[in-house]
């Protein structure tokens, strides 16, 4: 790449001051991502089997041959009319396919440039199907449903070479593929729940698009559920959102893998109809190539793509708090904490809880510094624990009389206090306890020398989630265990 393509990249990027992050759309049980400027990897129905952290080798039979590599290459070059990625080449890697450098790289390049032509949307989806679809039917469906379509198609279809390189049935470590018996390796964690409740959303969609799969079987082919909840799986780990397209795959750009510590994104120019990634650093020969998908928890990534990162500085862990049905105060503790609007989850049969869930992430220093435990947590608690109708009177008091925010200075007594973060304390010890045995009964597991490959790769990434979430929950408990201490040593 010459000077003046680097500086005009670097100037380009400037130039677009009013880049700001993506913005997060909760569609049908999957996450889209919209911005005019920047698109990154929506994680959202499942995995991307490319994209694991497994140590266990790739199979053979699932490794491109070099051959079909090149082809897919000379096919995006005629296809996009022009060069897109003049200093990267497609491989092979511990992760599956990959991105590495076929020259060195500076920071500030453009690595790679698609032209918006080259996007696969919603409406390319064979017109007379859409009359066909459920009012429910969402654009990740329509696409699910246009990869059946080409894949029907094979050879003869004109995105053949993209299509050959997706991962196949049975090479996606998403938690929706996983069994009962794998599920229950993390019962422990939200993930368990959040699975659950994404299989509901995909058979949703399935509902959604039965009649036309039923009704057009020379388009799609013996599609089945099974078909059809890899598709989407596919397009939800990959596909991107861009402003006036919608959803989209864009092909190539879903080869990238993610690194948590990198901060190149994926930019879209809607002026210019193109999309272009630039290297936040420089690349050394042979080297591979990745991008950030964002700043996501292993719970995250390995629902929505299938892979977990080593000591992922963004783990986080769902804490449950909620009052007790036989609590006297409970009446006057909802309406207390609705008024201020301090949610609480109602179950399946409409019945308030009287709780609801809070994210803790790492505490970096259990010594009070750095932002500790979330005050809306400690502020639930305080509210769990009062016992009296004074207490909580004094709490709206001093609520109106400050921020309007419930319960968020510590109680004025300091045993109190010390008794709030007790309840919360003993809470975050439970989970504690519930996460180590998980993860010892699957040390044990591993003992006995899995010979499952599958099984291995979701076994090692069950222990690499829970290891994660422990973590999480040890510096959490650290933190309270100092902030009671100093209390006390104040109370003396």
């Amino acid at each position: 790449m010459s000077t003046r393509e680097k500086h005009g990249s670097q100037k380009r990027r400037k130039k677009k001051g009013r880049v700001k992050q993506v913005h997060m759309n909760k569609t049908v049980g999957v996450w889209c991502r919209t911005s005019s400027m920047i698109c990154m990897p929506q994680p959202s129905a499942v995995c991307s089997g490319i994209r694991t952290r497994a140590t266990c080798p790739v199979p053979q039979d699932e490794v491109s041959t070099i051959k079909d590599h090149n082809e897919f290459m000379s096919w995006l070059r005629r296809k996009a009319g022009l060069e897109v990625c003049s200093s990267l080449t497609v491989g092979m890697s511990c992760n599956g396919r990959s991105l590495f450098s076929s020259a060195p790289i500076h920071a500030g390049e453009r690595i790679m440039r698609i032209p918006h032509n080259l996007l696969i949307t919603p409406d390319k989806l064979p017109k007379e199907v859409e009359p066909f679809l459920g009012k429910d039917a969402s654009n990740y469906a329509r696409l699910a449903l246009f990869i059946l379509a080409e894949q029907k198609l094979d050879q003869m279809s004109e995105w053949a070479p993209y299509i050959h390189c997706l991962p196949q049935t049975g090479t996606l470590h998403s938690t929706i593929f996983w069994t009962e018996e794998e599920l229950e390796m993390i019962r422990q964690s939200a993930i368990h729940r959040e699975t659950m409740h994404r299989k509901g959303s995909v058979k949703k969609e399935f509902g959604a698009v039965q009649q036309a799969l039923h009704h057009f079987p020379h388009i799609f082919g013996d599609a089945t559920f099974g078909s059809f909840m890899h598709a989407y799986a596919l397009v939800g780990s990959r596909a991107w959102g861009i402003t006036s397209k919608g959803l989209a795959l864009i092909p190539f750009a879903d080869f990238f893998n993610h690194d948590g510590r990198s901060e190149a994104v994926l930019l879209s120019d809607e002026d210019e109809s193109f999309s272009e990634v630039i290297a936040d650093r420089d690349y050394a020969l042979g080297e591979q190539v990745s991008i950030s998908y964002g700043k996501f928890s292993n719970a995250t990534l390995l629902l929505d793509f299938g892979f977990t990162l080593s000591h992922n500085p963004h783990d986080q862990v769902e804490i449950w708090m909620g009052l007790s049905r036989r609590d006297p105060l409970r009446k006057y503790k909802i309406e207390l904490l609705h008024s201020h609007n301090m949610l609480t989850l109602l179950d399946a049969n409409g019945y308030d809880t009287g709780g609801n869930s809070f994210i803790i992430k790492e505490v970096r220093s259990s010594t009070g510094r750095g932002k500790g435990i979330p005050h809306s947590l400690r502020a639930f608690a305080r509210v769990l624990c009062a016992c009296s109708s004074k207490e909580l009177a004094d709490m709206a008091a001093e609520a109106a009389s400050y921020d309007g925010r419930l319960a968020r200075r510590p109680f004025k007594n300091k045993s109190r206090e010390i008794q709030a973060m007790a309840l919360l304390l003993a809470r975050i010890e439970t989970l504690i306890q519930q996460h180590a045995a998980s993860i010892m009964t699957l040390q044990f597991m591993e003992s006995c020398k899995i010979k499952d490959s599958q099984l291995c790769i979701r076994h090692e990434l069950a222990q690499s989630l829970l290891g994660g979430e422990l973590r999480v929950l040890h510096s959490a408990s650290a933190w309270l265990k100092h902030y009671c201490t100093n209390l006390s040593l104040r109370k003396q």
